[in-house]
């Protein structure tokens, strides 16, 4: 069965719509036409029907794209396989982590694991905290990194790291000669910018009456560059900002009155399923054994 007849029929099942599947394909509208009237002489069914001036798949279609998206995925597979094979690798290790995991716990992993295992193959992919859990649930990863631990029934979580959260301000700040209410009442606090710990700082600052001016920002390492410029100060977790800190590009401002809480990093395996050894090898290095009974 042919690929590109194939690829038609999946874009055209998403567009529902021959021009627009046209322009993402990079084809001629004709040609479309064509090439779902190619399938269709194939398997033998017709695949859409016309209801007015719109277009949807039949039921014969609805089950055919189940078909022909696992045909297209292994046939993507076998493809990335041989390259893998070509380019010497023979294992693969897909991870799935937080941005701040990413930036922060993978780099000195993966020097330690590709010294160890320099025939893997190792992929990387990038979501928020609460999508890590389900995605390694469903199978688009084999190890996932996030600040939070997964509540996805299929799968296990362990904590990796326990970090200090400290407040984080611009380098033009004299810390010995202010307190944090002075910074609070000079600058914009950057808040929502970790999954886990921002409701517990807040209420304690409503209730001592700190003099907050929150300003949502969702991603650390733009809070990070704000605080930079001098636009804000935030509560961090003190991984995210080391470097800067030992770099002079920001200040840590003294907190004495406020209990504030940790910050955790988290592994996210699969549960009841048999990891490949590439995964297995990694997890390893963490000490870490997942179930898989």
């Amino acid at each position: 069965m042919d690929v590109k007849l194939l690829r038609t029929f999946e874009m055209m099942a998403k567009e529902l719509n021959f021009h627009r599947t046209a322009e993402r394909l990079f084809l001629a509208q004709p040609t479309v036409s064509v090439h779902i009237r190619q399938l269709e002489e194939q398997v033998g069914y017709q695949l859409f029907e016309r209801a007015g001036r719109k277009v949807r798949l039949t039921a014969a279609g609805e089950r055919f794209l189940l078909h022909s998206q696992r045909i297209l995925e292994a046939h993507d597979e076998a493809l990335s396989d041989l390259a893998r094979w070509k380019a010497g690798y023979d294992d693969r290790l897909d991870l799935l982590l937080s941005p701040l995991c990413a930036e922060h716990i993978l780099p000195p992993l993966w020097k330690q694991f590709t010294t160890l295992h320099p025939n893997v193959e190792i992929r990387i992919y990038t979501t928020r905290s609460p999508s890590v859990g389900p995605g390694i649930a469903a199978g688009r990863s084999h190890v996932g990194f996030g600040l939070l631990p997964s509540q996805h029934p299929d799968t296990e979580t362990r904590m990796l790291t326990d970090d200090d959260v400290i407040l984080v301000a611009p380098n033009t700040i004299d810390t010995t000669h202010t307190d944090y209410w002075e910074v609070l009442v000079d600058h914009p606090l950057l808040t929502m910018n970790h999954p886990d710990y921002w409701d517990l700082i807040l209420h304690q600052l409503h209730d001592t009456q700190a003099p907050i001016r929150p300003m949502p920002v969702n991603q650390i390492h733009i809070t990070r560059k704000l605080i930079i410029e001098g636009l804000g100060v935030s509560f961090l977790p003190r991984m995210a900002v080391v470097d800067d800190l030992r770099a002079g590009r920001l200040v840590e401002v003294e907190t004495p009155d406020l209990r504030l809480p940790r910050a955790f990093t988290y592994v996210i395996t699969p549960r009841h399923k048999e990891l490949p050894r590439a995964a297995q090898d990694f997890l390893a290095l963490l000490a870490w054994k997942p179930s898989t009974s």
